[in-house]
């Protein structure tokens, strides 16, 4: 379901990496105890959080047992600190997903749109990687256990979910990045099971047009 796939979104990236085989991982011993407050992470925090409009492009890849060979989707990310989150899905069904405060709305290319179907598990997925995308740290730390690993500009930051339930909708997700920017968001069930999502050419701008508001967000 595409609104799951956030990422899942996020969001505040400008390079795109190498795509390797399979993601990194963080080791738990590098726990991040009190996100908030620890000093070692508490500025990059807050530069990955949005206080900008921001446009990328991304590569989604959807890896399944099942299948030998990934199902590939590439858009358009659209974030606002104000509107929420906007993917614009493009190729052969053009898609525009919406996730902000209210929950998830699904807009198709005549403008026609419908909520998403009522799902409370689904619902606590897309609200977790929203907090992740937004990186909203008292949320965050309600809901994941922290893990983080840095090599000079380069971080890794591992998201454990706290519940059960969760945990078995999205597994563990995997943010890279370098600097103030994310290149990269894994959602890993197991080895042979994950989202991979690319994320380049991120502009950042003020506001967006009135015209983009309507069309791109509630």
């Amino acid at each position: 379901m595409r609104s799951l796939s956030v990422f899942l979104l996020l969001v505040s990236c400008l390079v795109l990496p190498a795509f390797s085989a399979a993601p990194a991982e963080v080791p738990p011993a590098n726990l991040i105890a009190d996100p908030v407050n620890d000093p070692g992470w508490k500025e990059l925090f807050a530069r990955l959080a949005p206080q900008q409009a921001r446009r990328s492009q991304f590569e989604e890849r959807r890896i399944f047992p099942f299948r030998t060979t990934p199902i590939v989707l590439t858009g358009e990310i659209r974030i606002s600190p104000d509107r929420g989150l906007s993917l614009n899905y493009l190729g052969a069904k053009p898609q525009i997903v919406i996730i902000d405060q209210k929950g998830v709305l699904m807009r198709d290319e005549r403008g026609q749109q419908r909520t998403a179907p009522a799902d409370p598990r689904a619902d606590a997925a897309t609200s977790a990687l929203f907090h992740i995308l937004r990186f909203d740290l008292p949320a965050l730390a309600k809901t994941f256990i922290l893990h983080g690993r840095r090599d000079g500009e380069a971080w890794t930051l591992g998201f454990e979910p706290r519940d059960a339930t969760l945990s078995g909708l999205i597994g563990s997700v995997i943010v890279q990045g370098e600097g103030g920017r994310v290149d990269r968001i894994n959602m890993v069930k197991s080895e042979k099971q994950r989202i991979d999502i690319l994320i380049s050419d991120t502009k950042e701008t003020a506001s967006f047009d009135e015209e983009e508001l309507k069309r791109f967000f509630r």
